[in-house]
């Protein structure tokens, strides 16, 4: 009985320890900004288009977090300026016959973010590069699709350390 009653206690007290416990980078957004504007970025990279997925991508992980509510540049305390700069891809493995078994796919863009009251940099221009790998596939659709979702990988990867750069400031 005292065994158990023992037992109900630590776990009551261990529960209890825990209480505090929060995810790192739900605190507040940093005061005076409650919003953020992510036009459409420029590209200046060999591959068209894609510069409008990251552009969403970036969105909708500010979105997702929600500390910061997405405006119009005009509306907004911070605006996001960006340039996607850099597409490559890459072989990065092969079978014995030199046949690419799995590529990298890598992105990198300009950033810069304004704060609009001021007209000055919140952040200074940065070049951030990500890059995600894929394996290939005999079939060429399978294989394009595969490229597709690794570069959505990189952009969310890419747009999450941005959530982290604007908000938490590291």
């Amino acid at each position: 009985m005292k065994t158990t009653r023992a037992l109900i206690l630590t776990i009551s007290l261990f529960w209890l320890s825990a209480c505090g416990y929060h995810i790192a980078g739900r605190g507040e957004a940093p005061a005076g900004i409650q919003t953020i504007a992510i036009p459409v970025f420029a590209n200046t990279s060999a591959e068209p288009e894609i510069h409008r997925d990251l552009s969403r991508a970036i969105q909708s992980a500010f979105a997702r977090d929600g500390r910061l509510k997405i405006a119009r540049a005009e509306r907004a305390d911070l605006v996001i300026k960006g340039e996607l700069n850099h597409y490559s891809q890459k072989a990065a493995s092969f079978n014995s016959s030199d046949v690419v078994l799995e590529y990298w796919v890598e992105v990198g863009a300009s950033i810069e973010v304004i704060d609009r009251a001021t007209g000055k940099p919140y952040l200074k221009k940065e070049n951030h590069r990500v890059k995600w790998d894929y394996r290939t596939q005999p079939d060429l659709i399978v294989s394009e699709a595969a490229r597709k979702a690794a570069l959505e990988k990189a952009y969310r990867e890419l747009g999450n350390r941005l959530v982290s750069l604007v908000l938490e400031q590291f």
